[in-house]
Protein backbone atom coordinates (compact mmCIF):
# COMPACT_ATOMS: atom_id res chain seq x y z
CA UNK A 1 0.00 0.00 0.00
CA UNK A 2 1.00 3.67 -0.90
CA UNK A 3 1.49 5.10 2.56
CA UNK A 4 2.19 8.89 3.41
CA UNK A 5 3.90 8.34 6.87
CA UNK A 6 5.75 11.15 7.57
CA UNK A 7 4.91 12.45 10.88
CA UNK A 8 3.33 16.29 10.52
CA UNK A 9 3.47 18.90 12.92
CA UNK A 10 -0.17 18.70 13.23
CA UNK A 11 -2.65 18.92 16.51
CA UNK A 12 -5.87 17.17 16.67
CA UNK A 13 -9.31 17.74 18.36
CA UNK A 14 -11.67 15.71 18.66
CA UNK A 15 -15.38 14.44 20.31
CA UNK A 16 -16.98 11.54 21.97
CA UNK A 17 -19.16 9.51 20.20
CA UNK A 18 -21.53 9.46 23.49
CA UNK A 19 -22.04 12.79 22.63
CA UNK A 20 -21.45 13.34 19.09
CA UNK A 21 -24.37 12.09 17.59
CA UNK A 22 -27.53 13.93 16.83
CA UNK A 23 -28.27 17.75 15.76
CA UNK A 24 -25.31 18.67 14.72
CA UNK A 25 -25.65 19.12 10.60
CA UNK A 26 -28.90 17.81 11.54
CA UNK A 27 -28.66 14.42 11.20
CA UNK A 28 -31.28 11.20 12.42
CA UNK A 29 -29.50 10.26 15.62
CA UNK A 30 -27.14 7.46 16.63
CA UNK A 31 -29.42 4.67 18.54
CA UNK A 32 -29.15 4.68 21.90
CA UNK A 33 -26.62 7.82 21.89
CA UNK A 34 -27.32 10.93 23.85
CA UNK A 35 -27.62 14.20 22.27
CA UNK A 36 -24.74 16.40 22.97
CA UNK A 37 -24.67 19.05 25.81
CA UNK A 38 -23.20 22.34 23.94
CA UNK A 39 -24.34 24.77 22.03
CA UNK A 40 -24.08 24.32 17.88
CA UNK A 41 -24.51 26.03 14.98
CA UNK A 42 -23.84 23.57 11.57
CA UNK A 43 -21.70 21.33 13.34
CA UNK A 44 -19.74 24.11 15.34
CA UNK A 45 -19.93 24.31 19.01
CA UNK A 46 -20.53 28.30 19.39
CA UNK A 47 -18.52 28.65 22.36
CA UNK A 48 -15.22 27.40 20.96
CA UNK A 49 -12.67 29.47 19.17
CA UNK A 50 -11.14 26.64 18.12
CA UNK A 51 -14.09 24.71 16.74
CA UNK A 52 -15.07 28.09 15.17
CA UNK A 53 -11.28 28.72 13.92
CA UNK A 54 -10.85 25.14 12.34
CA UNK A 55 -14.44 25.13 10.86
CA UNK A 56 -13.39 28.54 8.90
CA UNK A 57 -10.25 27.12 7.73
CA UNK A 58 -12.06 24.07 6.28
CA UNK A 59 -14.89 26.01 4.71
CA UNK A 60 -12.44 27.91 3.00
CA UNK A 61 -11.15 24.47 1.98
CA UNK A 62 -13.88 23.22 0.79
CA UNK A 63 -14.44 25.98 -1.85
CA UNK A 64 -10.50 24.67 -3.29
CA UNK A 65 -11.49 21.32 -3.36
CA UNK A 66 -11.43 19.30 -0.09
CA UNK A 67 -13.95 16.74 0.80
CA UNK A 68 -14.34 15.13 4.03
CA UNK A 69 -14.89 14.95 7.54
CA UNK A 70 -13.46 15.99 11.35
CA UNK A 71 -14.51 15.55 14.59
CA UNK A 72 -12.60 17.58 17.08
CA UNK A 73 -12.84 17.80 21.11
CA UNK A 74 -11.14 19.93 23.98
CA UNK A 75 -11.24 17.76 27.62
CA UNK A 76 -14.42 16.14 26.97
CA UNK A 77 -16.45 18.48 24.72
CA UNK A 78 -16.90 18.02 21.22
CA UNK A 79 -16.35 21.83 19.32
CA UNK A 80 -16.40 20.52 15.73
CA UNK A 81 -18.09 17.35 14.34
CA UNK A 82 -18.88 18.35 10.64
CA UNK A 83 -18.66 16.71 6.81
CA UNK A 84 -17.47 18.97 3.77
CA UNK A 85 -18.09 18.54 -0.22
CA UNK A 86 -19.07 15.68 -1.19
CA UNK A 87 -18.96 11.61 -0.83
CA UNK A 88 -20.21 11.13 -4.35
CA UNK A 89 -19.58 14.05 -6.67
CA UNK A 90 -21.62 12.20 -9.20
CA UNK A 91 -24.99 12.29 -7.00
CA UNK A 92 -23.92 14.97 -5.39
CA UNK A 93 -24.45 13.09 -1.92
CA UNK A 94 -22.40 15.13 0.88
CA UNK A 95 -19.81 14.38 3.38
CA UNK A 96 -20.97 13.50 6.48
CA UNK A 97 -19.96 12.59 10.30
CA UNK A 98 -21.51 9.16 9.69
CA UNK A 99 -19.89 8.83 5.99
CA UNK A 100 -17.87 5.35 5.79
CA UNK A 101 -14.48 5.89 4.58
CA UNK A 102 -11.15 3.58 4.85
CA UNK A 103 -8.75 4.98 7.61
CA UNK A 104 -5.16 3.37 5.78
CA UNK A 105 -2.56 2.90 8.28
CA UNK A 106 -4.02 3.73 10.78
CA UNK A 107 -5.05 0.19 11.10
CA UNK A 108 -1.74 -0.27 12.29
CA UNK A 109 -2.54 1.19 15.41
CA UNK A 110 -5.49 -0.98 15.90
CA UNK A 111 -2.79 -4.17 14.65
CA UNK A 112 -0.70 -3.25 17.35
CA UNK A 113 -3.70 -2.69 19.90
CA UNK A 114 -5.01 -6.22 19.47
CA UNK A 115 -1.30 -7.92 20.40
CA UNK A 116 -1.10 -5.77 23.67
CA UNK A 117 -4.48 -7.36 24.43
CA UNK A 118 -3.09 -10.99 23.87
CA UNK A 119 -0.18 -10.31 25.54
CA UNK A 120 -1.72 -8.83 28.94
CA UNK A 121 -4.13 -11.98 28.30
CA UNK A 122 -0.48 -14.02 28.80
CA UNK A 123 -1.06 -15.33 25.12
CA UNK A 124 2.19 -14.26 23.83
CA UNK A 125 4.94 -11.47 24.99
CA UNK A 126 6.13 -8.76 22.26
CA UNK A 127 9.71 -9.97 22.92
CA UNK A 128 8.83 -13.41 21.32
CA UNK A 129 10.61 -14.22 18.63
CA UNK A 130 8.08 -14.19 15.36
CA UNK A 131 9.33 -17.90 14.38
CA UNK A 132 7.55 -19.14 17.22
CA UNK A 133 4.28 -18.30 15.72
CA UNK A 134 5.08 -17.99 11.94
CA UNK A 135 6.42 -20.73 9.41
CA UNK A 136 7.64 -20.57 6.73
CA UNK A 137 10.43 -17.74 7.81
CA UNK A 138 13.84 -17.51 5.75
CA UNK A 139 16.58 -18.25 8.14
CA UNK A 140 17.26 -14.47 8.47
CA UNK A 141 14.22 -13.71 9.41
CA UNK A 142 13.94 -16.30 12.13
CA UNK A 143 15.19 -13.86 15.33
CA UNK A 144 13.18 -11.10 14.64
CA UNK A 145 10.49 -9.93 17.36
CA UNK A 146 7.19 -9.08 17.71
CA UNK A 147 8.48 -5.96 19.39
CA UNK A 148 10.55 -5.30 15.99
CA UNK A 149 7.46 -5.97 13.76
CA UNK A 150 5.63 -3.23 15.68
CA UNK A 151 8.47 -0.41 15.64
CA UNK A 152 9.06 -0.91 11.77
CA UNK A 153 12.72 -2.14 13.37
CA UNK A 154 12.92 -5.58 11.86
CA UNK A 155 14.64 -4.98 8.50
CA UNK A 156 11.51 -6.45 6.78
CA UNK A 157 10.66 -5.09 3.40
CA UNK A 158 7.91 -2.38 3.11
CA UNK A 159 5.89 -4.38 0.51
CA UNK A 160 5.97 -7.80 -1.17
CA UNK A 161 2.84 -6.68 -3.68
CA UNK A 162 0.25 -5.14 -4.89
CA UNK A 163 -2.68 -4.00 -2.23
CA UNK A 164 -5.36 -5.44 -4.80
CA UNK A 165 -3.54 -8.60 -5.70
CA UNK A 166 -5.66 -11.55 -4.12
CA UNK A 167 -3.30 -13.65 -1.93
CA UNK A 168 -3.81 -15.77 0.85
CA UNK A 169 -1.98 -15.83 4.38
CA UNK A 170 0.10 -19.24 3.33
CA UNK A 171 1.41 -17.60 -0.02
CA UNK A 172 1.49 -14.65 1.32
CA UNK A 173 4.34 -16.59 3.60
CA UNK A 174 5.81 -18.83 0.88
CA UNK A 175 6.56 -15.16 -0.99
CA UNK A 176 7.78 -13.19 1.94
CA UNK A 177 10.66 -16.28 1.79
CA UNK A 178 12.10 -15.05 -1.04
CA UNK A 179 12.40 -11.26 -0.10
CA UNK A 180 15.91 -10.26 1.73
CA UNK A 181 16.25 -8.24 5.11
CA UNK A 182 17.11 -4.37 4.88
CA UNK A 183 19.25 -4.58 7.55
CA UNK A 184 20.30 -7.05 10.89
CA UNK A 185 16.99 -6.84 12.69
CA UNK A 186 16.85 -4.79 15.18
CA UNK A 187 19.54 -2.06 13.80
CA UNK A 188 17.60 0.25 11.77
CA UNK A 189 13.98 1.76 10.78
CA UNK A 190 12.40 0.72 7.46
CA UNK A 191 8.52 1.49 7.34
CA UNK A 192 7.58 -1.83 6.60
CA UNK A 193 3.73 -2.53 6.05
CA UNK A 194 4.83 -6.50 5.32
CA UNK A 195 5.62 -6.65 9.09
CA UNK A 196 2.24 -5.11 10.12
CA UNK A 197 0.59 -7.65 8.10
CA UNK A 198 2.67 -10.67 9.83
CA UNK A 199 1.46 -9.35 13.24
CA UNK A 200 -2.48 -10.18 11.65
CA UNK A 201 -1.18 -13.34 11.04
CA UNK A 202 0.32 -13.78 14.53
CA UNK A 203 -3.40 -12.26 15.92
CA UNK A 204 -5.03 -15.14 13.67
CA UNK A 205 -2.67 -18.23 14.99
CA UNK A 206 -2.66 -17.06 18.52
CA UNK A 207 -6.86 -15.97 18.77
CA UNK A 208 -7.97 -19.23 16.72
CA UNK A 209 -10.07 -16.01 15.07
CA UNK A 210 -9.85 -14.21 11.66
CA UNK A 211 -8.46 -11.10 12.17
CA UNK A 212 -11.36 -8.96 12.10
CA UNK A 213 -13.68 -11.00 13.72
CA UNK A 214 -10.63 -10.88 16.96
CA UNK A 215 -11.13 -6.91 16.73
CA UNK A 216 -14.41 -7.02 16.20
CA UNK A 217 -15.09 -8.76 19.35
CA UNK A 218 -12.65 -8.21 21.34
CA UNK A 219 -11.55 -4.50 20.88
CA UNK A 220 -13.86 -2.18 18.72
CA UNK A 221 -17.32 -3.31 20.47
CA UNK A 222 -15.97 -3.16 24.08
CA UNK A 223 -14.84 0.35 22.68
CA UNK A 224 -17.94 1.56 21.32
CA UNK A 225 -17.18 0.96 17.57
CA UNK A 226 -20.05 -0.63 15.67
CA UNK A 227 -18.78 0.95 12.71
CA UNK A 228 -15.51 0.09 11.92
CA UNK A 229 -14.16 -3.31 10.08
CA UNK A 230 -13.24 -4.61 6.28
CA UNK A 231 -16.65 -6.02 5.85
CA UNK A 232 -18.24 -7.65 9.40
CA UNK A 233 -20.46 -4.09 9.55
CA UNK A 234 -22.46 -4.52 6.44
CA UNK A 235 -22.46 -0.52 5.82
CA UNK A 236 -25.57 0.33 3.50
CA UNK A 237 -23.26 1.42 0.29
CA UNK A 238 -25.07 4.95 0.41
CA UNK A 239 -22.52 5.78 3.26
CA UNK A 240 -19.60 4.53 1.87
CA UNK A 241 -17.35 7.54 0.11
CA UNK A 242 -16.66 7.18 -3.41
CA UNK A 243 -12.45 8.12 -3.81
CA UNK A 244 -11.60 11.02 -6.52
CA UNK A 245 -8.06 10.81 -7.97
CA UNK A 246 -6.48 13.94 -9.73
CA UNK A 247 -10.24 14.77 -10.64
CA UNK A 248 -11.58 11.30 -11.59
CA UNK A 249 -13.47 9.11 -10.24
CA UNK A 250 -10.99 6.07 -8.36
CA UNK A 251 -14.25 3.94 -6.60
CA UNK A 252 -14.83 2.83 -3.39
CA UNK A 253 -12.21 1.00 -1.80
CA UNK A 254 -14.65 -2.00 -1.54
CA UNK A 255 -14.39 -2.03 -5.52
CA UNK A 256 -10.47 -2.12 -5.62
CA UNK A 257 -8.78 -3.46 -2.70
CA UNK A 258 -11.09 -5.92 -0.94
CA UNK A 259 -11.03 -8.80 -3.04
CA UNK A 260 -14.35 -10.82 -1.44
CA UNK A 261 -14.47 -14.17 -2.31
CA UNK A 262 -11.01 -14.66 -3.60
CA UNK A 263 -9.26 -14.38 -0.02
CA UNK A 264 -10.84 -15.99 3.35
CA UNK A 265 -12.50 -13.71 5.86
CA UNK A 266 -11.16 -10.57 4.58
CA UNK A 267 -8.72 -8.70 2.20
CA UNK A 268 -5.65 -9.34 0.33
CA UNK A 269 -2.95 -10.08 2.87
CA UNK A 270 -0.68 -7.26 1.27
CA UNK A 271 -3.51 -5.21 2.77
CA UNK A 272 -5.17 -6.92 6.26
CA UNK A 273 -3.71 -5.98 9.41
CA UNK A 274 -1.35 -2.74 7.95
CA UNK A 275 -4.02 -0.29 6.61
CA UNK A 276 -7.81 0.29 5.22
CA UNK A 277 -10.39 -0.32 8.19
CA UNK A 278 -13.22 1.51 7.13
CA UNK A 279 -14.49 3.89 9.76
CA UNK A 280 -16.62 6.90 10.75
CA UNK A 281 -15.26 10.36 12.49
CA UNK A 282 -17.64 9.42 15.14
CA UNK A 283 -15.98 5.84 15.63
CA UNK A 284 -12.47 7.18 15.40
CA UNK A 285 -13.67 9.68 18.74
CA UNK A 286 -14.75 6.08 20.78
CA UNK A 287 -11.72 4.61 19.46
CA UNK A 288 -9.55 7.92 21.82
CA UNK A 289 -11.19 6.29 24.75
CA UNK A 290 -8.55 3.35 24.67
CA UNK A 291 -6.30 5.05 23.69
CA UNK A 292 -6.61 6.78 26.94
CA UNK A 293 -6.27 3.83 28.95
CA UNK A 294 -10.09 4.18 29.45
CA UNK A 295 -11.10 0.34 27.84
CA UNK A 296 -9.83 -2.97 26.81
CA UNK A 297 -6.33 -1.60 27.66
CA UNK A 298 -5.52 -0.64 30.85
CA UNK A 299 -3.63 2.84 31.47
CA UNK A 300 -0.14 0.88 31.24
CA UNK A 301 -0.60 -1.03 28.59
CA UNK A 302 -1.59 1.77 26.48
CA UNK A 303 1.21 4.03 27.89
CA UNK A 304 3.38 1.24 25.94
CA UNK A 305 1.26 1.34 23.45
CA UNK A 306 1.78 5.31 23.04
CA UNK A 307 5.29 5.47 23.73
CA UNK A 308 8.04 6.16 20.77
CA UNK A 309 11.09 3.25 21.04
CA UNK A 310 12.87 3.96 17.54
CA UNK A 311 14.11 6.78 15.82
CA UNK A 312 12.07 8.21 12.61
CA UNK A 313 11.66 10.77 10.00
CA UNK A 314 15.40 12.03 10.45
CA UNK A 315 15.12 11.84 14.53
CA UNK A 316 12.69 14.21 14.40
CA UNK A 317 9.79 11.87 15.66
CA UNK A 318 9.71 8.17 17.32
CA UNK A 319 7.63 5.12 16.38
CA UNK A 320 5.62 3.60 18.78
CA UNK A 321 3.40 0.51 18.17
CA UNK A 322 1.72 1.51 15.36
CA UNK A 323 2.07 5.32 16.67
CA UNK A 324 4.58 7.98 15.67
CA UNK A 325 5.36 10.30 19.02
CA UNK A 326 7.20 13.25 19.09
CA UNK A 327 7.55 16.77 21.54
CA UNK A 328 6.62 20.16 19.92
CA UNK A 329 7.93 23.40 21.42
CA UNK A 330 4.33 24.76 21.36
CA UNK A 331 1.94 22.30 21.74
CA UNK A 332 3.95 19.27 23.69
CA UNK A 333 3.52 15.86 23.35
CA UNK A 334 2.00 14.14 20.14
CA UNK A 335 0.54 11.04 19.51
CA UNK A 336 -0.31 10.67 15.98
CA UNK A 337 -0.51 8.32 12.59
CA UNK A 338 -2.00 9.12 9.27
CA UNK A 339 -2.84 6.67 6.42
CA UNK A 340 -3.07 6.96 2.72
CA UNK A 341 -3.31 5.57 -0.65
CA UNK A 342 -3.00 9.29 -2.25
CA UNK A 343 -6.98 9.13 -2.83
CA UNK A 344 -8.79 8.23 0.63
CA UNK A 345 -6.66 10.01 3.03
CA UNK A 346 -6.89 10.07 7.03
CA UNK A 347 -5.28 11.59 10.66
CA UNK A 348 -5.55 10.97 13.99
CA UNK A 349 -3.91 13.40 16.81
CA UNK A 350 -3.93 13.53 19.95
CA UNK A 351 -2.38 16.36 22.34
CA UNK A 352 -2.32 14.28 26.13
CA UNK A 353 -1.27 17.48 27.70
CA UNK A 354 -3.80 19.90 26.09
CA UNK A 355 -6.09 17.10 26.25
CA UNK A 356 -6.93 17.79 22.46
CA UNK A 357 -7.69 15.54 19.69
CA UNK A 358 -8.75 15.69 15.93
CA UNK A 359 -9.47 12.99 13.59
CA UNK A 360 -10.05 13.94 9.80
CA UNK A 361 -10.60 12.09 6.67
CA UNK A 362 -11.22 12.41 2.70
CA UNK A 363 -11.30 11.30 -0.30
CA UNK A 364 -9.36 13.13 -3.03
CA UNK A 365 -6.24 13.35 -4.00
CA UNK A 366 -6.43 17.41 -4.69
CA UNK A 367 -6.53 18.37 -1.02
CA UNK A 368 -5.36 15.37 0.48
CA UNK A 369 -6.69 15.28 4.24
CA UNK A 370 -3.43 14.16 5.97
CA UNK A 371 -1.59 17.01 4.62
CA UNK A 372 -4.29 19.35 6.61
CA UNK A 373 -2.97 18.73 10.05
CA UNK A 374 -0.44 21.58 10.27
CA UNK A 375 -2.89 23.91 8.79
CA UNK A 376 -5.60 23.15 11.22
CA UNK A 377 -3.37 23.17 14.31
CA UNK A 378 -2.30 26.54 12.83
CA UNK A 379 -5.78 27.83 12.40
CA UNK A 380 -6.94 26.56 15.74
CA UNK A 381 -3.96 28.22 17.84
CA UNK A 382 -1.90 30.63 15.58
CA UNK A 383 -3.74 34.14 15.84
CA UNK A 384 -0.80 34.77 13.20
CA UNK A 385 -2.17 32.14 10.68
CA UNK A 386 -3.36 33.40 7.00
CA UNK A 387 -6.34 31.84 6.28
CA UNK A 388 -7.28 30.64 3.30
CA UNK A 389 -9.83 33.32 1.24
CA UNK A 390 -13.48 32.33 1.76
CA UNK A 391 -14.40 32.49 -1.80
CA UNK A 392 -18.19 32.25 -2.37
CA UNK A 393 -18.43 29.45 -5.25
CA UNK A 394 -21.32 29.57 -7.78
CA UNK A 395 -23.75 27.11 -6.82
CA UNK A 396 -25.06 26.47 -10.17
CA UNK A 397 -22.04 25.91 -11.51
CA UNK A 398 -21.88 22.17 -13.62
CA UNK A 399 -18.69 19.94 -13.52
CA UNK A 400 -19.07 19.29 -17.03
CA UNK A 401 -18.25 23.39 -18.27
CA UNK A 402 -15.34 22.48 -15.98
CA UNK A 403 -14.59 19.02 -18.01
CA UNK A 404 -15.82 21.15 -21.14
CA UNK A 405 -12.46 23.85 -20.14
CA UNK A 406 -10.06 21.52 -19.66
CA UNK A 407 -7.10 21.94 -22.15
CA UNK A 408 -3.52 23.83 -22.76
CA UNK A 409 -3.96 27.29 -22.58
CA UNK A 410 -0.95 28.91 -24.66
CA UNK A 411 0.72 32.26 -23.93
CA UNK A 412 4.14 33.82 -25.19
CA UNK A 413 6.41 31.84 -23.95
CA UNK A 414 4.49 29.55 -21.47
CA UNK A 415 1.36 27.72 -20.83
CA UNK A 416 -1.42 27.01 -18.31
CA UNK A 417 -2.61 23.43 -18.07
CA UNK A 418 -6.38 22.88 -16.43
CA UNK A 419 -7.95 19.94 -15.71
CA UNK A 420 -11.38 20.17 -14.06
CA UNK A 421 -11.87 18.95 -10.26
CA UNK A 422 -15.49 18.81 -9.95
CA UNK A 423 -17.08 22.04 -10.79
CA UNK A 424 -13.37 23.51 -10.10
CA UNK A 425 -10.22 23.41 -12.43
CA UNK A 426 -6.76 23.46 -11.05
CA UNK A 427 -4.03 25.38 -13.35
CA UNK A 428 -0.76 24.04 -13.69
CA UNK A 429 1.35 27.10 -14.87
CA UNK A 430 4.16 26.68 -16.51
CA UNK A 431 6.73 29.16 -18.23
CA UNK A 432 8.62 31.87 -16.38
CA UNK A 433 6.33 34.75 -18.06
CA UNK A 434 3.18 33.03 -16.58
CA UNK A 435 4.97 33.18 -13.62
CA UNK A 436 5.31 36.58 -13.95
CA UNK A 437 2.12 37.79 -14.60
CA UNK A 438 0.02 35.24 -12.32
CA UNK A 439 2.35 35.96 -9.21
CA UNK A 440 2.60 39.49 -10.09
CA UNK A 441 6.30 39.64 -10.42
CA UNK A 442 8.27 43.04 -10.35
CA UNK A 443 10.56 44.59 -13.21
CA UNK A 444 13.22 43.67 -10.60
CA UNK A 445 12.01 40.13 -10.07
CA UNK A 446 11.79 39.60 -13.45
CA UNK A 447 14.88 40.19 -14.63
CA UNK A 448 16.72 37.96 -11.55
CA UNK A 449 14.28 34.73 -12.17
CA UNK A 450 15.88 34.83 -15.92
CA UNK A 451 18.73 34.64 -15.06
CA UNK A 452 18.57 31.95 -12.31
CA UNK A 453 16.06 30.13 -15.18
CA UNK A 454 19.23 30.44 -17.44
CA UNK A 455 22.13 29.23 -14.94
CA UNK A 456 19.89 26.25 -13.70
CA UNK A 457 19.01 25.17 -17.63
CA UNK A 458 22.90 25.29 -17.87
CA UNK A 459 23.35 22.57 -14.45
CA UNK A 460 20.59 20.70 -15.67
CA UNK A 461 22.21 20.16 -19.28
CA UNK A 462 25.49 18.90 -17.32
CA UNK A 463 23.48 16.99 -14.72
CA UNK A 464 21.70 15.06 -17.95
CA UNK A 465 24.74 14.42 -19.03
CA UNK A 466 25.87 12.75 -16.12
CA UNK A 467 28.28 15.27 -14.94
CA UNK A 468 29.22 14.62 -11.15
CA UNK A 469 29.85 18.33 -10.50
CA UNK A 470 26.73 19.51 -12.42
CA UNK A 471 25.64 21.95 -9.97
CA UNK A 472 29.64 23.87 -9.17
CA UNK A 473 28.24 27.16 -11.47
CA UNK A 474 25.09 27.47 -9.08
CA UNK A 475 27.16 27.35 -5.67
CA UNK A 476 29.22 29.67 -3.43
CA UNK A 477 32.32 29.58 -3.84
CA UNK A 478 34.92 26.72 -1.73
CA UNK A 479 31.55 24.47 -1.18
CA UNK A 480 31.29 20.66 -2.62
CA UNK A 481 29.13 20.42 -5.73
CA UNK A 482 29.44 16.70 -5.96
CA UNK A 483 27.09 15.77 -2.58
CA UNK A 484 24.30 17.46 -4.11
CA UNK A 485 24.59 16.45 -7.57
CA UNK A 486 25.43 13.29 -6.20
CA UNK A 487 21.76 13.10 -4.54
CA UNK A 488 19.93 14.13 -8.10
CA UNK A 489 22.29 11.71 -10.35
CA UNK A 490 20.85 8.84 -8.01
CA UNK A 491 17.66 9.38 -8.64
CA UNK A 492 18.12 9.48 -12.29
CA UNK A 493 19.65 6.67 -11.87
CA UNK A 494 17.24 4.73 -9.97
CA UNK A 495 14.41 5.30 -12.05
CA UNK A 496 15.70 5.11 -14.99
CA UNK A 497 15.70 6.62 -18.84
CA UNK A 498 15.67 10.16 -18.41
CA UNK A 499 14.15 11.54 -21.35
CA UNK A 500 14.60 15.83 -20.63
CA UNK A 501 15.01 18.08 -18.22
CA UNK A 502 13.04 21.26 -18.44
CA UNK A 503 13.28 24.53 -16.33
CA UNK A 504 9.46 24.97 -16.12
CA UNK A 505 10.48 28.57 -13.89
CA UNK A 506 11.29 30.61 -10.80
CA UNK A 507 9.05 32.35 -7.87
CA UNK A 508 9.85 34.64 -4.34
CA UNK A 509 9.14 32.12 -1.86
CA UNK A 510 5.82 33.36 0.47
CA UNK A 511 6.96 33.80 3.91
CA UNK A 512 5.10 31.16 5.26
CA UNK A 513 5.82 28.92 2.52
CA UNK A 514 8.26 25.57 4.15
CA UNK A 515 10.35 26.55 1.17
CA UNK A 516 11.13 30.18 2.71
CA UNK A 517 13.14 28.87 5.16
CA UNK A 518 15.58 27.60 2.78
CA UNK A 519 15.66 30.83 0.75
CA UNK A 520 13.53 33.66 -0.76
CA UNK A 521 13.50 31.63 -4.75
CA UNK A 522 12.43 28.85 -6.12
CA UNK A 523 13.34 27.52 -9.54
CA UNK A 524 10.97 24.66 -10.17
CA UNK A 525 12.59 21.68 -12.69
CA UNK A 526 10.60 18.81 -14.03
CA UNK A 527 12.46 15.85 -15.42
CA UNK A 528 11.07 13.47 -17.51
CA UNK A 529 11.48 9.66 -17.61
CA UNK A 530 10.00 6.74 -19.93
CA UNK A 531 7.68 5.62 -17.32
CA UNK A 532 7.67 8.17 -15.04
CA UNK A 533 8.66 11.70 -13.76
CA UNK A 534 10.16 14.14 -11.20
CA UNK A 535 9.97 17.57 -9.92
CA UNK A 536 12.80 19.30 -8.22
CA UNK A 537 12.63 22.60 -6.52
CA UNK A 538 15.98 24.09 -6.21
CA UNK A 539 16.09 26.67 -3.67
CA UNK A 540 18.12 29.94 -3.91
CA UNK A 541 20.18 31.94 -1.07
CA UNK A 542 20.10 35.71 -0.62
CA UNK A 543 23.26 36.00 -2.84
CA UNK A 544 21.60 34.12 -5.67
CA UNK A 545 23.07 30.91 -4.67
CA UNK A 546 22.09 27.47 -4.15
CA UNK A 547 20.52 26.77 -0.60
CA UNK A 548 19.00 23.06 -1.16
CA UNK A 549 16.94 20.84 -3.67
CA UNK A 550 13.37 20.03 -2.13
CA UNK A 551 10.28 18.00 -2.87
CA UNK A 552 7.34 20.15 -3.99
CA UNK A 553 4.12 20.03 -6.02
CA UNK A 554 3.98 22.05 -9.34
CA UNK A 555 3.10 25.70 -8.69
CA UNK A 556 -0.84 25.76 -9.61
CA UNK A 557 -4.00 27.57 -8.83
CA UNK A 558 -7.33 26.56 -7.88
CA UNK A 559 -9.59 28.39 -10.45
CA UNK A 560 -13.75 28.53 -8.53
CA UNK A 561 -15.86 29.17 -10.12
CA UNK A 562 -18.12 32.52 -9.15
CA UNK A 563 -20.35 32.63 -12.11
CA UNK A 564 -20.83 31.56 -15.11
CA UNK A 565 -17.51 32.57 -16.90
CA UNK A 566 -15.90 33.96 -14.51
CA UNK A 567 -13.31 32.20 -11.65
CA UNK A 568 -11.56 33.00 -8.39
CA UNK A 569 -7.81 31.29 -8.44
CA UNK A 570 -6.32 30.55 -5.31
CA UNK A 571 -2.66 29.86 -5.02
CA UNK A 572 -2.28 26.49 -3.09
CA UNK A 573 -0.05 26.81 0.37
CA UNK A 574 1.82 29.75 0.82
CA UNK A 575 0.16 33.35 1.65
CA UNK A 576 -3.07 31.88 -0.70
CA UNK A 577 -2.29 34.42 -3.08
CA UNK A 578 -5.94 35.19 -5.38
CA UNK A 579 -6.16 36.68 -8.83
CA UNK A 580 -9.32 37.22 -10.78
CA UNK A 581 -9.69 35.73 -14.25
CA UNK A 582 -12.38 35.15 -17.25
CA UNK A 583 -12.86 32.25 -19.30
CA UNK A 584 -14.65 32.89 -22.69
CA UNK A 585 -14.75 31.10 -25.77
CA UNK A 586 -10.71 29.03 -26.16
CA UNK A 587 -9.87 31.90 -24.21
CA UNK A 588 -8.36 32.49 -20.36
CA UNK A 589 -8.29 35.85 -19.71
CA UNK A 590 -6.10 37.42 -16.78
CA UNK A 591 -5.27 41.26 -16.31
CA UNK A 592 -6.16 41.89 -19.75
CA UNK A 593 -3.77 39.43 -20.84
CA UNK A 594 -4.88 36.03 -22.94
CA UNK A 595 -3.79 32.73 -22.82
CA UNK A 596 -5.77 31.18 -25.67
CA UNK A 597 -6.48 27.02 -26.31
CA UNK A 598 -4.62 26.48 -30.13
Amino acid sequence: MIEMKKIKFIIILLCSLSIVACTLQNENPIPNTPQPPIETTQGVADSSKTGLRIDRYLTAMEALGFSGAIIVSEGDEVVLRKGYGYANRETRRPYTPQTIQTNGSITKQFTAAAILLLESRGELTVDDKISKYIDPLSDEMQNITIHQLLTHSSGLPGAIGYDDEPIGADAYLERLTGESLQFDPGSGFAYSNTGYSLLGIIVERVSGQSYEAFLHKELLLPAGLTETGYFIPDWDSERLAIGYNKGERWGEIHEKRYQTGEVENGPSWHYRANGGLLTTVDDMYSWLKTVRGHGVLDEKVAKRWTTGYVSENNGNSNYGYGWGIYDHDKWGKVITHNGSNRIFEAEFVWLPERDLFFYIHGNTSIVPAASMGGHIMNAAFDSSFVMPPLVEMDESAKPVTAQQREGWYHMDGGYLELTADDTRLVAKLTGQSVFDLILNHTEEQKIRFEDLNARTRIAMNKMQAGQQDALAGLMREGEDPIAPTTVILNRISQIGNLDSIHVIGTFANTPVSRFSDYGPWTTFVYAEFENWNQYWNLVWNDDEKFSADLQGPWPSFTLIPTDKNSYVGVRHGGNWRTVELEIRGDCLIIMKSKACRE
